[in-house]
């Protein structure tokens, strides 16, 4: 077969082509210079890359010269990560991609909004950390910091059980740290095991508020936001020499028992609606720790404000959670509103109320099931003791007619206890409760009543039934209950109360009613 003279043109110039790629370059750079099959599977390799199949590997990723799919393009070239910063410096006016400027032009979760002067003098904006003194990471185990970042777990200011260690420890543990009391210090971090977001960062501000640190603020945001913001990361904190830390204590920041029992303070339920439906302190309203959170932001002032509207500033403010440490983001945000605001705890409350000490033994109705709009008869038997001093708060003995409690620990630094700090007078290294004790002492003489609470299938309560002691000295109670109801089956929770004590004893037992209705819209719902 004769070739065309432009055939043969052609193919001279290819030859005379890959004979000069040879010469300059050695070797075929996508060939590698293998057999025939191996230069075919680094094709077919980077092929794969560039259609963004799963099977291409790392290698070729970063080898082959910029033939990669869109995609890994976009997440993993330095060079396109740096125009997108100067594209979005160019809207802020940033000169350069490192400028501070470059973070506020980034997605909103990625930044601080601008905040009111008043949060602004606490809440400090990443861009402004590194001139904010000392950074004190307070996450447990913490894999990410900012560099310069000292590390306090938030763990080494609490004891067993979560309860806060005295105040001398705490101290000790910020001078071993390297932060004296007359240092700048901003606090970040969270405890991500455990939930709460940064609720831990905010509960060791007022440790150190508590302590009366004066010069102390709170990062506005995460190691999240950081890392977000494009801002670089060590693994290893930071280290100083150690310090003495002199605290002087501010009490008016930590609520006592005496407080919150005496009805002056309004009084916000920071746990779950679950935590709080299974017991609260009385008179309290449930407000979830993180509805003042935006994420793992706390909200802004307007938003608060509308939040807590129904709060009279003129009046004390004590919030509790099961230990205080989620309860610091409701009063982190009273805080920055002006509220006089408190800490306390749930496990405080319930370690110096006096309990009713006694158990259910037994709780039925007769009929059950019961027809439509007839009498069941609700019975519940108890056991065990009215109040006994064994039921009595900590630390308190009866002696003759008065009820004493023995002062241990710090009696003006509001530890030793829990919430130890008491303003009342003592004589002989006792202090006397007086009218409380003597409150307790009537309601045990005078006995515990019972109620029956009545809830349909949906769960809402259908009805109340006071019942009546059965003996005058005995522990059986009696009411009657008239199934006035829809057919179905009901939960009966037994509440026994004692004086301002009420323990609650839920799904004490269920009802069935059925049959026919004898009353007009009953039945048929």
């Amino acid at each position: 077969m004769k070739i065309s003279r432009i055939a043969m043109c052609i193919l001279l110039m290819m030859a005379i082509f890959a004979g000069a790629v040879s010469s300059v370059n050695g070797e075929c750079s996508l060939c590698k210079g293998g057999s025939s099959s191996t230069q075919q599977d680094v094709l077919n390799n980077e092929w794969a890359v560039f259609l963004g199949k799963e099977n291409a590997t790392t290698e070729v990723m970063s080898s082959t010269g910029g033939l990669v799919n869109p995609r890994y393009n976009r997440e993993n070239n330095p060079s396109l990560q740096a125009e997108k910063i100067k594209a979005l410096a160019s809207v802020t006016g940033a000169q350069s991609p490192t400028d501070s400027n470059v973070s506020s032009a980034l997605p909103s979760s990625h930044i601080n909004a601008k905040r009111s002067d008043g949060f602004a003098s606490v809440l400090v904006p990443l861009e402004s950390a590194n001139g904010s003194g000392i950074i004190l990471d307070i996450s447990p185990d913490p894999t990410e910091l900012i560099p310069g970042a000292i590390s306090i777990p938030y763990t080494k200011f609490l004891g067993p059980g979560g309860v806060l260690k005295p105040v001398s420890e705490m101290a000790a543990v910020l001078g071993e740290a390297g932060i004296s009391e007359d240092d700048a210090v901003l606090i970040y971090g969270e405890c991500q095991p455990c939930g709460g977001g940064p609720s831990a960062a905010t509960y060791v501000y007022w440790i150190m508020l508590y302590l009366g640190h004066k010069n102390v603020k709170l990062l506005d945001g995460g190691i999240d936001d950081w890392v977000a913001a494009l801002r670089p990361t060590v693994t290893h904190p930071a280290s100083l020499s150690s310090q003495t830390y002199t605290p002087s204590i501010k009490s008016d920041l930590l609520a006592t028992y005496e407080f919150v029992h005496s009805g002056t303070p309004q009084i916000i339920d920071a746990r779950t609606a679950q935590e709080y439906k299974a017991g609260s302190i009385p008179g309290s309203v449930n407000i979830p720790y993180d509805r003042v959170l935006d994420g793992k932001r706390i909200k802004g002032k307007e938003e608060l404000s509308d939040l807590f509207s129904y709060l009279d500033k003129n009046k004390p403010v004590v919030v509790y959670t099961n230990t205080g440490v989620k309860a610091s983001m409701i009063w982190l945000a009273l805080n920055l509103l002006d509220y006089d605001a408190r800490i306390y705890s749930w496990q405080d409350w319930q370690a110096n109320s006096p309990k009713l000490d006694i158990a259910l033994q037994k709780a039925y109705a007769r009929p059950n099931p019961v027809k439509i709009g007839d009498v069941v008869q609700i019975t519940a038997l108890f056991e065990g003791k009215n109040i006994s001093s064994a039921s009595l708060p900590k630390n308190v003995n009866q002696s003759g007619n008065e009820t004493i409690l023995t002062i241990k620990g710090c009696a003006t630094c509001g530890f030793g206890s829990p919430q130890g700090y008491a303003d009342l007078s003592s004589t002989g290294g006792v202090v006397k409760i007086g009218s409380t004790s003597q409150a307790q002492k009537s309601a045990a003489e005078k006995g515990f009543t019972v109620s029956a609470q009545v809830l349909s299938p949906s769960g809402d309560t259908v009805s109340r039934v006071v019942m009546k002691r059965i003996k005058s000295d005995g522990d059986e109670f009696a009411g009657i209950w008239n199934a006035n109801v829809a057919t179905g089956v009901y939960t009966v929770d037994i509440v026994a109360t004692l004086g301002e004590i009420t323990k609650t004893f839920p799904d004490a037992m269920q009802i069935e009613v059925v049959g026919t209705s004898k009353y007009k819209n009953l039945g048929n719902e």
